[in-house]
């Protein structure tokens, strides 16, 4: 399951996601409706780097579960090819 796939890639997602990534996907997130606007924005606001941003989107999509998880997937596979090889996605 794709939740599973996203725990197990956590730390390298976090040190390795730029912050482009990060907010295609809380765009990709809000559009899909993964997350809604007080989250996405709590997201954006409460964490001051780049990894903590990316360790409360991971943490929050997986709580959601296995589908919220292979959104978040398939848009770094789509939209960000190193992160995805980096990740070993594709």
């Amino acid at each position: 399951m794709a939740d599973n796939i996203l725990r197990a890639k956590r730390k390298q997602f976090i040190n390795s996601v730029g912050e482009g990534t990060i907010n295609g996907l809380l765009d990709e997130l809000l559009e899909k409706k993964v997350l809604n606007q007080e989250e996405m924005e709590r997201i954006k606001l409460v964490n001051d780097t780049v990894m903590d941003k990316a360790r409360d989107l991971c943490d929050s999509v997986t709580r959601k579960g296995p589908q919220a998880s292979q959104i978040l997937l398939t848009y770094i596979c789509n939209e960000d090819v190193y992160l995805a090889g980096v990740l070993q996605l594709s």
